[in-house]
């Protein structure tokens, strides 16, 4: 099928919106073995350490941009004990404080629900359910030098925090151009993280939610749309919603990581075959050359060059296309 979408500028939230969210932050994933994801995570994908919780069974991985693009949390450990293999949340980052502690009120005022609440030290949160039963992180960081707190090996208790509990800090603690990492010798060695992909089962509602609750801009697609591409307020699209239907469930459906150029994407390909890593798909579209894997759990990760075609371009590729190059 294909739809004529029109594509729209980006940048600030509806009026009504509850948060307004600067980019999607990080993944964090139930996997079923975490000694064999992270070194997957480091080895293939290219992430390095950040930090680990060993008596929680959880690694966090990045490349300096932030504190992690990738979590992943053993189901056979404290924290995923009684889960499955699958997504545990997507997190999506604020300004400030003061940002999360005001949009955690207009949400309560507009009847939206919470699961919980966490001090993380770096970073104070806030934890929902979109339509799906997906879970979304709010969060705003709130030390700037995360390094220094969260680093190596982890075992410090969370305590116990609520938004409004402690004064809220106005600072905004994101580092706007952190110098990034490489892991040497790594197949792919992405810049960072930058967008998720859900398969929605009522396009309405998850648009409402991710546009009212969340606070993210649509940039491409409506609630009568097969897909709509979501953004933040620093510009960055970050979160594709695609209908349900045609052999597609809802649930989470990949990561895409952006990488730094496409003569960079050809040698992690050229490094792939090599070491026998199999890549998925490799589709090559004036909007975005895009390169799928799949990870030991069966997790879908996507490592891509835009190429400057407008957004809108999607569309005449179809949705099932489009799926793989959003």
């Amino acid at each position: 099928m294909v739809v004529q979408l029109t594509e729209r500028a980006g940048g600030k939230p509806a009026a009504d919106a509850c948060f307004a969210p600067r980019r999607l932050g990080h993944v964090n994933l139930y996997v079923s073995d975490v000694n064999r994801a992270y070194a997957f995570l480091n080895g293939v994908v290219g992430l390095d350490e950040s930090y680990v919780q060993p008596l929680n069974k959880a690694a966090f991985l990045g490349n300096n941009n932030t504190h992690h693009d990738i979590a992943v949390i053993d189901i056979h450990g404290p924290l995923g004990r009684g889960n499955g293999v699958g997504l545990n949340h997507l997190a999506f980052e604020l300004e400030n404080e003061v940002d999360l502690v005001a949009g955690y009120e207009r949400a309560l005022r507009a009847g939206v629900k919470y699961a919980m609440t966490l001090d993380h030290d770096i970073a104070h949160s806030v934890y929902g359910r979109d339509p799906d039963g997906v879970m979304n992180e709010i969060y705003a960081d709130v030390v700037k030098d995360w390094r220094a707190a969260r680093s190596g090996v982890v075992t410090k208790p969370k305590p116990k925090w609520a938004p409004g509990m402690t004064p809220p800090t106005a600072e905004a603690n994101y580092h706007v151009d952190p110098p990034l990492r490489r892991v040497a010798g790594a197949v792919f060695q992405p810049r960072r993280i930058v967008h998720a992909a859900l398969i929605v089962s009522d396009m309405g509602r998850a648009l409402n939610y991710y546009t009212k609750a969340v606070g993210l801009t649509p940039l491409i697609g409506d609630a009568k749309s097969p897909f709509a591409v979501l953004g933040g307020t620093c510009g960055e699209r970050s979160l594709s919603l695609f209908r349900a239907g045609n052999g597609r469930q809802p649930g989470y459906h990949h990561a895409g990581f952006e990488m730094w150029s496409e003569d960079e994407l050809d040698a992690a390909i050229a490094r792939a075959q090599a070491r026998n890593v199999k890549v998925d798909f490799d589709l090559s579209h004036p909007f975005r050359r895009s390169v799928f894997l799949t990870d030991p759990d069966g997790f879908r990760l996507q490592f891509f060059v835009d190429r400057g075609a407008a957004l809108a371009a999607l569309a005449e590729t179809g949705e099932d296309l489009a799926l793989y190059l959003a």
